[in-house]
């Protein structure tokens, strides 16, 4: 009897210890990180939210805007590695044309006049109408803050190029503007000789997922994110923004005002 008492009491303590556990306490977190996790949880809502009319980003297009994007640059080296084999291909059938014509000792390419880009608007680039696309000027920063809740870090060995371009209602009447309906993809010449396509990013004030509602007289600032290699960008003589939408493709020289 005296047996069975002190297994069942050690049945009764075995169980008492399993119910009060034996994890780590939970971490309570202050008012200050409560804040910066609901403001970060808002955000990401926000930019989602299908039943939000400021701000909406549907994450399918958003997903498809990405593959499309990345056909892009496999179209980009593709074409790129053509380029080269045909160039090649020219050499060995007219070695004579590395030094202008033979016995000649003359480039003929001198005297030719240099083929200029057809530049055009931004807003024109982008097919949006109603509304002024002015580019604003640009910064070369290591990392990039829309908020206190989402940064963007420059990758190693990488700085970011970040354009600034307002968009403007210089209209008497709301305007309702849908940039990421449009898929647009972009790439920037820095110089001429650095080029860059732009990163997707799930920024609300990515000018290529800009979707809202502007104001008659509203400007909304929205910027586009490049990364370049440390010092690439460190004097900018000149920048060429080439835009895609759908199957046109078109060049904005960038100058700021």
């Amino acid at each position: 009897m005296k047996k069975k008492r002190l297994t069942a009491g050690a049945l009764v303590l075995a169980a008492s210890i399993t119910a009060c556990g034996c994890g780590n306490q939970v971490y309570e977190l202050t008012d200050e990180e409560r804040a910066v996790v609901v403001h970060y949880s808002a955000h990401a809502v926000t930019k989602f939210n299908k039943k939000q009319s400021e701000g909406v980003q549907d994450v399918a297009a958003y997903l498809y805007m990405q593959e499309l994007k990345e056909e892009e640059r496999k179209r980009r080296a593709e074409e790129q590695k053509q380029q080269e084999a045909q160039q090649k291909e020219e050499q060995k059938k007219n070695p004579q044309n590395d030094k202008g014509q033979a016995g000649t000792g003359k480039d003929n390419s001198q005297g030719q006049p240099e083929e200029k880009a057809n530049y055009v608007p931004l807003n024109e680039a982008l097919g949006i109408s109603g509304i002024d696309a002015v580019y604003k000027g640009y910064e070369v920063v290591s990392a990039y803050t829309e908020s206190e809740s989402y940064m963007i870090n420059a990758s190693s060995g990488n700085e970011l190029l970040v354009l600034h371009v307002d968009l403007k209602n210089s209209a008497g009447s709301v305007a309702k503007c849908n940039i990421l309906s449009k898929m647009p993809s972009f790439q920037l010449a820095v110089n001429s000789k650095v080029k860059v396509s732009a990163d997707t990013t799930i920024l609300l004030n990515d000018l290529g997922t800009y979707q809202g509602r502007i104001e008659p007289g509203d400007t909304v600032k929205t910027v586009l994110v490049f990364q370049v290699k440390k010092g690439s960008a460190k004097k900018v003589g000149s920048m060429d923004l080439e835009v895609r939408v759908g199957q046109k493709t078109s060049m904005v020289q960038l100058e700021s005002n």
